[in-house]
Formats: structure tokens, sequence, C-alpha cells
């Protein structure tokens, strides 16, 4: 996707010598949202269109599916909520200052502070649930969701997807693997190890 601003969107601002415009992060999440959807609706239907491998079968084939329709549902959800949202500031400051913040919150001030480390809320999230070796990557995301403060970038925990999850434990090497979990459910998950590892301790128990 396209970032803004680009490189010709630059040049334009150079060339008019125009006010370089900035960007309105509830704006950019609207966009984001919508492109997920859309790159998870595209990957879904090449899989469901792809031949499967062979020695896979049809269960493999609906396994991959059923792991992408879920994705594709919180996506869809997640920017449902989004288009839903009410608004405030539009009619009582000018352009440049508009928050997009929603009512229930103080206008036109920036988001607050992340209250926890993301890898610390995770490592809280695994010891909630027993240290499990592995937990999918929706439930993490579900138990995220009900923290205050900011997840990372301009992301706040209540506004993570699981799309959004993977962006940001990506530079620390995290990234979710087919795992059966204790419930027997195979799932994208994180895996205990791999946290503790960017967490820089080791398992000695």
């Amino acid at each position: 996707m396209t970032t803004f601003p680009n490189f010709l969107d630059t040049v334009t601002t150079t060339l008019l010598g125009t006010k370089p415009l900035k960007e309105n992060p509830r704006h950019r999440a609207l966009l984001d949202a919508y492109t997920e959807v859309q790159n998870l609706e595209q990957r879904l239907l090449t899989a469901i269109t792809t031949p499967p491998e062979p020695g896979t079968g049809v269960s493999g084939l609906m396994e991959a599916c059923t792991d992408l329709l879920i994705e594709r549902l919180d996506a869809g959800y997640e920017l449902s909520r989004l288009l839903s949202a009410d608004y405030c500031c539009a009619a009582d400051v000018s352009e440049d200052d508009l928050c997009g913040l929603e009512q229930d919150e103080k206008c036109c001030q920036a988001p607050a502070e992340p209250t926890a480390d993301l890898l610390d809320a995770c490592s809280n999230v695994f010891a909630e649930l027993g240290d499990p070796h592995a937990v999918a990557s929706a439930d993490l995301v579900d138990a995220l969701r009900r923290l205050p403060g900011v997840a990372g970038n301009h992301w706040r925990y209540s506004d993570l997807t699981q799309a959004r999850l993977a962006e940001l434990l990506a530079p620390y090497g995290m990234q979710t693997r087919d795992i059966t979990l204790p419930d027997g459910r195979r799932r994208k998950s994180y895996r205990r190890e791999a946290l503790l590892v960017a967490l820089g301790v080791s398992d000695c128990c």
C-alpha cells in the first residue's frame, strides 16, 4: 500500500510551496483496517482456488482457509467498529487541530502513553493462562484488548487485531506458527519460548 506522505506527494508539496499536511491517526487506522480486509479477502480467495499440495488433502485446505477466515472476520469487525465510532472536535476546532477522538475521551488530546510494555503485557497474559507452551493469536489479542493505553505505533490496546499485533511483535523475532494447543485446537499461535527470548530471560524452570 502507498504510504502517506509518499514521494509524489512530497514533490508536489515542494513544487507548490504548500504546507505539508498532518496525517490524522484515526484516518490512518481506518485506511489500515480497510486495506487489511481487502488483503485478507484476496488471501482467502487464493487459498480457496489453489489446489492443495499433494498429501495435504481437503483437511489441509480447510484448516488454512479456517485460519484466514477467522482473521478476516476479526479485521471486518475492527473496520466496522472504526466506521461506527462517534467523534468530536470537528465543529469546534480548525482542520489542522482535528484529533478524531471519540466522544467519551477528552477532546483534542494526544492518546495516553502506554501503561505497560507490550512484551510485558503478553507475558502477563501467558501467566494468567498458566504459562502454556503457546497461546493462540486470537486469544492473545482478546486479552490484550482489555488493557488501557497504547500498544505501539498509534494503536491502543483496545484497537489491536491479529495483524497489528503481528506487526508490533515482528521486530522482537516473534512470529505465529501453526501449533496444536493444550485444548486440542490447532491455531496460529505465539510460543512462550519465543516470548522469553524477546524478553531476554531464560526459562530456568
